[in-house]
């Protein structure tokens, strides 16, 4: 970890080498576009997987450099990345302590096990290789590497650990849409990546694959759509069981929009967080990431990461800015979750439970911290 301002947490990159729609916070703008991208919808004559999710598809592999399938959102696409790599037969999968219950749920869901390992370091909350090199065992068959509040994990590492013990590492970019390494997004390491346009489950997805194979086989996970035809999708159901994904015409349509106006999103969000971390620097915390760096990772800005000096500072200011409408978390680790879950030792992961907070990046951000801190 390196820092040049005092309260300003720079992250180590290791290597050399995406965005969501501004409609949180925006009211009656943001639900008069979800009715004209709805009413486009309607017109085309498509409700599911129509000419907006082809056009999606091919759009994002522009971006991406790789093999793309939409489906329904990013909790869909997390899902189908593990089916693909065959979790159902109680296979193992490892992911850093600090990921979300619902993250763990997925793997549940899919069949397999999560195996929490450790992060890099009480102010890095990334997958730790070491440790998750550690925990490889003769039923593992993914390591997730998510990219915590759009903050670029450290993938080199993960992906030589993936490549050593022939299992699968797969990237969680759901709020990484919009973040860079070395100009490039992130979700190009792993075998499989996961992206999401928003927040809710059918705000639609993406999943990303250097692998021709593995395209096919996620196409027919996804749903009986499957190839084009006539500058559509067409339906197929001969090649097994498929799950209820399909990209919504109306989502395809706004994660048109995002991509095309990512690189703007972008640049906006970073102009509130550079602000925004100022008013928490002020108030005594340390914040990830915002400034000049030292590497070439650069964050989607959907969030920013705090360090407060005590849990009891830090739950005061989350409760502060819950009060004053501000969307604040707290992260909970895998020893605060279920007893049947793993619980071996997680200090880095204690220590930055035990201090961390995260708040949304969203239009007027300054002026609510001003007015609660």
């Amino acid at each position: 970890m390196e820092s040049s301002d005092d309260n300003v947490v720079r992250f180590p990159h290791k290597r050399a080498g995406s965005g969501d729609s501004e409609g949180r916070g925006e009211g009656d703008s943001a639900d008069r576009e979800s009715a004209d991208l709805t009413a486009g919808a309607l017109k085309s004559g498509w409700l599911t997987q129509g000419t907006s999710a082809l056009r999606l598809q091919q759009a994002a592999e522009t971006y991406l450099g790789r093999r793309v399938v939409p489906v329904a959102g990013g909790s869909a696409a997390l899902h189908l990345a593990l089916l693909a790599v065959n979790v159902g037969d109680g296979g193992e999968v490892i992911l850093p302590a600090v990921s979300s219950s619902s993250t763990a749920n997925l793997v549940i869901l899919a069949g397999g096990r999560p195996v929490f390992a450790d992060i890099a370091a009480p102010d890095q909350p990334f997958l730790d290789a070491t440790d998750a090199n550690r925990l490889v065992g003769p039923r593992t068959r993914a390591v997730l590497a998510i990219h915590e509040a759009g903050y670029p994990a450290l993938t080199d590492d993960l992906r030589r650990v993936a490549d050593d013990r022939a299992i699968t590492l797969i990237e969680d970019c759901r709020a990484a849409l919009g973040a860079t390494v070395g100009g490039r997004p992130v979700g190009s390491t792993g075998r499989l990546a996961v992206f999401a346009f928003g927040d809710s489950p059918a705000a639609g997805g993406l999943i990303s694959t250097p692998s021709e194979n593995l395209e096919r086989h996620l196409t027919t996970l996804r749903s009986t759509v499957i190839a084009t035809d006539d500058g559509c999708f067409s339906h197929d159901c001969a090649d097994g069981l498929a799950n209820g994904y399909r990209t919504d015409e109306a989502a395809a349509s706004a994660g048109l929009r995002a991509l095309a106006e990512l690189p703007e999103s972008v640049a906006r969000r970073h102009a509130l967080a550079v602000v925004a971390a100022d008013r928490l620097s002020a108030a005594g915390l340390r914040v990830l990431g915002t400034g000049p760096r030292g590497d070439d990772a650069r964050p989607s800005w959907r969030w920013l990461i705090a360090l407060a000096t005590s849990r009891e500072r830090r739950d005061e200011i989350v409760s502060a800015c819950r009060r004053g409408g501000i969307e604040a978390l707290m992260p909970v680790a895998a020893f605060a979750q279920p007893a049947q879950l793993n619980r071996h030792a997680l200090p880095n992961t204690r220590a930055f439970c035990d201090l961390a907070l995260k708040v949304a990046v969203v239009p007027g951000l300054d002026e609510q911290l001003a007015a609660v801190l």
